[in-house]
């Protein structure tokens, strides 16, 4: 179990670029010793790209909630014409 943290440790640290130079050679080397090490990578980085991809669309959703409120709200109807302004073309 233990080592399995380690490589996932190490997997982390070249994906996001925390390795040293010579560490991160020495981890391509691993790789190509070790095709499981590849594989176990390859998963990594596909789960950050999905993490990625869902934090965008919550941002998104988010954006859209609250543009939403901004444009239903009475309150908020005069800051809503004063950004329309901004975009308005002359």
């Amino acid at each position: 179990m233990r080592t399995s943290l380690n490589n996932i440790k190490a997997i982390d640290d070249y994906i996001l670029g925390n390795l040293l130079p010579g560490d991160a050679l020495l981890f391509e080397a691993n790789m190509l010793l070790n095709n499981d090490l590849v594989n176990d990578m390859e998963h990594q980085q596909n789960t950050y790209a999905v993490i990625r991809q869902y934090s965008r669309q919550k941002i998104k959703d988010e954006i859209v909630a609250v543009q939403k409120i901004l444009a239903t709200t009475p309150q908020h109807r005069g800051f809503m014409h004063r950004i329309a302004n901004l975009f308005k073309k002359y």
